[in-house]
């Protein structure tokens, strides 16, 4: 680049957002990720050797994928086009493949080919791609914050590398926002800048390891503050204001699933603290009350059982209390039923005895029903001998006549292992009582 083009790209910049202005110009200035950019990583020594392999960055939002796509695309000198999928559809892939082939054969100058958010595009807009990539005519990076195993097509997803980021840990973001102060004459033109502690602090916490959001951010808190004393002071309320209604994840990412996920598991660890947390989490950022509440069925359903039945009437009556009274005090069932959940004793037993019955019925579909189970309900039926064998239980002293109620292929097949776990256990003593006796 000339003296002249850097000048006229500082004064383009000059009134871009302060996230654009603050891009790398090279490694040293790249902030986290050395887990693959550290020196001797596979990614820095492909891009130092300039043998760019097409691949997919996956991370969560503002943990610099786009960033090291532009950078990695000045270091190997190659041609740099970009699309989203937000805004591009196939006939936008098709025009600029178009162009990326001309130029090739113009030039013979290979292409990098930036796709941020390829989780979006299409089936057939990623199919479109393949012999692009085969051929070796474009170096395919895309951008992703979903699980490329979920989103990115298996042809497409074998010829490339994938390289999982990280998000960025309190120490990197706070060595930006030490960039930012010790450059704020650059930046904002203005060296009078005061930002107390907390308020980093704040800032770092609230940024939820998304750079792009501490740096906006922190801009944002900067430019909106008035002059006091010939001083701008950064307040933590400011922060706050600006961190406000932020949502930490989208319900169509994997953060969704994530923190459904660490929910559950959070209960059927027996850790109320936990749950509670990451419920707070869900219902701060938008997620539907009556999602988690349906989950909480599953949950009293899966990891409780018949160690306590009760969980399943909870669960339902939470669900149902939500439906009337919804938000914000629906939080508070939530929360009851939440802590009742994780702190009552938990059995899977039932989930594993349907699983076996399932896989059972699987391998061996069609049985015969015993003739002994089989109503008689003709007269027909009862010359046929349809039901004979059948012993009426309630007619015994215990209502339980022992016999073997499975078709002759199965015999006696167990799938029931009661566990000695609350109310679970009464039912294990019955069932051994019954079934083991001689």
């Amino acid at each position: 680049m000339t003296l002249f083009e850097h000048n006229i790209r500082k004064e383009l910049l000059s009134d871009s957002p302060l996230s654009s202005r603050m891009r790398p110009k090279n490694y040293d200035e790249f902030v986290g990720q050395n887990h693959i950019l550290g020196k001797g990583k596979i990614l820095r020594n492909l891009i130092e050797n300039k043998t760019i392999p097409s691949m997919i960055l996956w991370g969560p939002p503002g943990s610099g994928k786009t960033t090291l796509a532009k950078l990695i695309s000045e270091q190997v000198e190659m041609n740099f086009k970009s699309l989203s999928a937000v805004s591009s559809g196939l006939s936008d892939i098709r025009k600029i493949s178009e162009e990326i082939i001309n130029n090739r054969t113009v030039n013979n100058n290979k292409t990098i080919l930036f796709l941020d958010e390829i989780h979006r595009f299409s089936k057939s807009q990623q199919d479109s791609l393949l012999p692009l990539v085969e051929e070796g005519i474009i170096i395919l990076i895309g951008a992703t914050t979903e699980n490329p195993g979920f989103s990115i097509i298996n042809p497409l997803l074998s010829r490339i590398k994938v390289f999982k980021f990280e998000e960025h840990t309190k120490e990197s973001l706070n060595n930006l926002v030490e960039r930012i102060l010790k450059n704020k004459k650059e930046y904002f033109n203005y060296e009078n800048i005061d930002i107390k502690k907390e308020s980093i602090e704040r800032l770092i916490i609230g940024s939820n390891g998304d750079a792009r959001k501490l740096i906006d951010t922190l801009e944002l808190s900067i430019l909106s503050t008035k002059e006091k004393n010939k001083k701008k002071i950064i307040s933590v309320e400011k922060v706050n204001e600006l961190l406000e209604n932020n949502s930490v994840y989208d319900k169509k990412s994997d953060n969704h699933y994530n923190n459904i996920s660490a929910f559950i598991k959070s209960i059927r660890g027996s850790d109320p603290n936990a749950a509670i947390y990451y419920l707070a989490r869900m219902l701060k950022n938008g997620e539907d009350p009556l999602f988690i509440a349906r989950r909480l069925i599953i949950s009293a359903s899966e990891d409780i059982g018949l160690a306590n039945p009760n969980a399943m009437i909870i669960a339902n009556t939470t669900y149902d209390s939500l439906s009337k009274i919804g938000m914000p005090e629906g939080r508070i069932t939530l929360a009851n039923a939440t802590i009742y959940l994780s702190l009552s004793e938990k059995s899977n037993s039932s989930y594993i005895a349907i699983n076996e019955a399932y896989d059972e019925v699987t391998e061996n579909p069609i049985t015969q029903v015993p003739n002994h189970l089989i109503n008689a309900v003709t007269d027909f039926d009862k010359k046929s001998g349809v039901g004979e064998g059948y012993t009426y239980d309630h007619n015994s002293k215990d209502a339980f006549i022992k016999k073997d109620n499975f078709p002759q292929k199965i015999n006696n097949r167990t799938f029931y292992h009661p566990k000695e776990k609350g109310i679970e256990k009464n039912l294990k003593e019955r069932f051994e009582k019954l079934w083991n006796s001689s």
